[in-house]
């Protein structure tokens, strides 16, 4: 029986690895079978989560610093994805919880600069030549919110970066298809991670409660994300480019 799910013999970028979505997306796809290349700009956390897993090459390194992330891109390849990579997941972000009076240009930048500009790169390195399999499908997943598609307050600069991240997957899938790469992104809901613990610390303790009363399904697990993203990696969604999935627990559905 055919297994669309089956990810051997295919190599993913994976952002954001050492931890969240980005570390359960990881391991997922080296359940699959996948060769991974994995950055993250915490080298111990991403080392001690895998370190000693075969088929998983770990670098640490500035997303925001361009021409780094280039070179660090093209000598993996060389060094260890001779024959290129079938797809990129950009799972990195951070989240800003700020009023618009105190919402300053530099934190503004700061949010936009890893959530958007960063992908925007990683998306411009991936389709170069010689570092994706021109001779095939491939793909590159982004990560979106809820809050890039309803509105929150204090929530300005990341609900401003995540509806870009749909404006560039839209744009992206539309100029990458001659290359045969396909882009779509996914919109979670409220996700338990050690992102989503920092901002509770900011509100009183029926913060959680409220969240979860806004999802018809509770909160979410990262698991839950990275079980779209791996759909969207593999042939089962050959056929799906420019779309945006909201696993969301029914935020947006009220």
């Amino acid at each position: 029986m055919r297994n669309l799910f089956n990810l051997a013999g295919k190599n993913f970028i994976v952002t954001g690895a050492a931890s969240g979505i980005g570390m359960e997306t990881a391991l997922l796809l080296h359940e699959l079978g996948a060769k991974l290349l994995l950055l993250d700009v915490n080298e111990e956390l991403l080392n001690k989560n895998f370190g000693n897993i075969d088929n998983a090459v770990n670098i640490s390194c500035d997303l925001t610093d361009f021409d780094n992330l280039k070179s660090v891109i093209a000598s993996s390849k060389q060094n260890y994805f001779e024959d290129g990579f079938d797809g990129l997941v950009h799972c990195a972000g951070i989240p800003s919880v700020v009023p618009l009076r105190a919402l300053t240009n530099q934190a503004y930048e700061k949010v936009q600069k890893i959530n958007v500009q960063a992908g925007l790169n990683l998306a411009k390195i991936f389709s170069g030549r010689g570092i994706y399999k021109a001779d095939r499908i491939c793909a590159i997943v982004f990560i979106s919110s809820v809050y890039g598609l309803v509105g929150s307050s204090c929530n300005a600069a990341y609900a401003i970066s995540k509806a870009a991240v749909i404006g560039m997957t839209k744009s992206l899938a539309v100029e990458l298809a001659p290359k045969k790469i396909r882009v779509n992104c996914i919109a979670p809901g409220f996700i338990k991670t050690n992102m989503a613990d920092k901002v509770n610390l900011l509100f009183d303790d029926k913060y959680s409660d409220k969240i979860e009363a806004m999802h018809l399904l509770g909160w979410g697990e990262a698991l839950d994300i990275a079980n779209g993203i791996a759909f969207l990696l593999s042939d089962a969604s050959k056929w799906t480019t420019g779309a945006v999935f909201n696993i969301d627990g029914g935020f947006t559905a009220q």
